[in-house]
């Protein structure tokens, strides 16, 4: 696990993650695309007839799903979930490296709240979901589980888990082999590597049936603050670069990020992987509800 050199990030309240998880439970149910080159995953049709537990209830569930006895005791629509919403594996896999502990860490917080969401929607809906943390290699693992009581796992993982500040490199293409079997796969990350890490992802394309990929970007990183020449430092690799603070800089930085990203979308939609972009100032709400909007239109 990465050492303690940072504050911890703070996970979203239970209201936060109540609201979410209402709110993308249309996105999240019964998905059932692939992905070139991807091996199939059994599943069972429609809604199945094996009563699991209960769930609150979301908008576009069918009233005849009802529970009315529990509904009365918890003074809130309560649906009966059934065993076929709970088929799908997620693997929820978190960027680690050191280029996401810049700036005080604001990507990694913003990653830590979205994985959190997400394992807290998905785990609400009967899905079994684990998360990996890696950098050069992997750092954290929870196991893919099921319930709240697994939730509660996640949150801590997730609470304790901080990034190293140098000298940690991102190398997704770790975690292939730790997927076992995994139907979806969500990777949060800046994709600030060679080749912006296309070559790990398409790894990681062939242990799933959907992968998605949520980019992480902060604006302020490309802006230089300083006056003057001095020295930039990888803070994965420590590598150096010698430049001189202008407007001309900061333009040619924020160019090339572009760039990356740029090239890093146009794999995605080549291999069909459900790719955004999240400037990590907006609300990581609107951000995720657009990605997986996004994603129930490949299906």
């Amino acid at each position: 696990m990465a050492k303690p050199t940072l504050i911890r990030a703070a996970l979203p309240g239970e209201p936060e993650l109540q609201s979410f998880a209402r709110a993308a439970a249309q996105l999240l149910i019964e998905r059932q695309m692939r992905t070139p080159g991807a091996r199939a995953v059994a599943r069972r049709p429609g809604i199945g007839i094996q009563h699991l537990d209960h769930r609150d209830y979301a908008p576009g569930d069918e009233v005849r799903h009802i529970d009315w006895r529990v509904t009365a005791r918890h003074r809130r629509p309560i649906v009966r979930r059934f065993e076929s919403e709970s088929m799908s594996d997620w693997t929820i896999l978190l960027d680690a490296s050191s280029s996401m502990a810049v700036r005080d860490a604001a990507k990694w917080r913003a990653a830590v709240q979205v994985a959190a969401a997400m394992s807290y929607a998905l785990l609400q809906l009967g899905h079994r979901v684990g998360v990996l943390a890696y950098g050069a290699r992997v750092l954290a693992e929870c196991p893919r589980g099921r319930g709240p009581h697994h939730y509660a796992a996640i949150a801590r993982a997730l609470a304790a888990l901080r990034p190293e500040q140098a000298g940690e490199r991102s190398e997704l293409g770790v975690c292939a082999r730790h997927l076992h079997g995994a139907a979806s796969v969500f990777t949060l990350s800046d994709f600030l590597a060679d080749d912006e890490m296309r070559r790990d992802l398409g790894a990681i394309l062939q242990r799933c049936t959907t992968l998605h990929a949520l980019q992480l970007i902060d604006g302020a990183e490309t802006a230089l603050r300083v006056a003057g020449e001095f020295d930039l430092v990888d803070v994965e690799t420590g590598a150096q670069m010698h430049t001189q603070a202008s407007e001309r800089a900061n333009a040619l930085a924020t160019a090339e990020r572009a760039g990356m990203t740029g090239r890093l979308r146009g794999f995605c939609a080549r291999s069909g992987v459900v790719f955004s972009e999240w400037d990590i100032a907006r609300p990581w709400q609107h951000a995720l509800l657009a990605h997986l909007v996004q994603a129930r239109s490949h299906c």
